[in-house]
């Protein structure tokens, strides 16, 4: 008898497995994915960032595709009412890397990457007008203390509807 009672405990158990593989196999099949965007920079400029995306959760992949050794960073902000990417270039030039402190960051941070590098994050993106940017301070010429690459232009603006 006690054969019986554990060859059935363990069938139990294997139907339970069962069930809950089935379950989360038909969960997954219904779940609508992810928007997933690859954004590069090149020459000091973002590219494949689209201008204007729907609400909700994306992903993004951000590679540094620079043709010398550097570093950079996608950073998202928020643009208060009236205010674009000039603004942040504007004050990334006359304030310097401290300037990326008064911009509301939104989602996090994705991170310095190395040129060949890629960083992916996963944002939720509420409606409004948003940018990137990048504050990093090295130089074409491998310098460490340039200006920040947002006050070359490295901003990109975008809304969320």
């Amino acid at each position: 008898m006690g054969r019986s009672i554990r060859f059935g405990g363990k069938l139990a158990a294997l139907f339970g497995v069962v069930a809950l593989v089935a379950s989360a196999c038909s969960k997954s099949s219904t779940t609508p994915s992810t928007p997933s965007n690859t954004i590069f920079v090149q020459n000091f400029r973002y590219h494949g960032m689209p201008t204007t995306m729907s609400s909700g959760i994306h992903q993004f992949v951000f590679e540094n595709k620079e043709s010398f050794p550097i570093t950079h960073e996608m950073i998202p902000v928020e643009l208060p009412s009236g205010k674009t990417s000039k603004d942040v270039t504007a004050d990334a030039q006359s304030k310097g890397p401290d300037s990326e402190d008064e911009w509301l960051h939104i989602g996090g941070d994705f991170g310095p990457a190395d040129t060949g590098a890629s960083v992916v994050e996963t944002l939720y993106l509420p409606p409004g007008t948003y940018a990137v940017a990048c504050w990093q301070t090295g130089t074409q010429s491998g310098g460490e203390n340039g200006p920040p690459h947002a006050a070359k232009g490295m901003v990109f603006q975008f809304t969320v509807t």
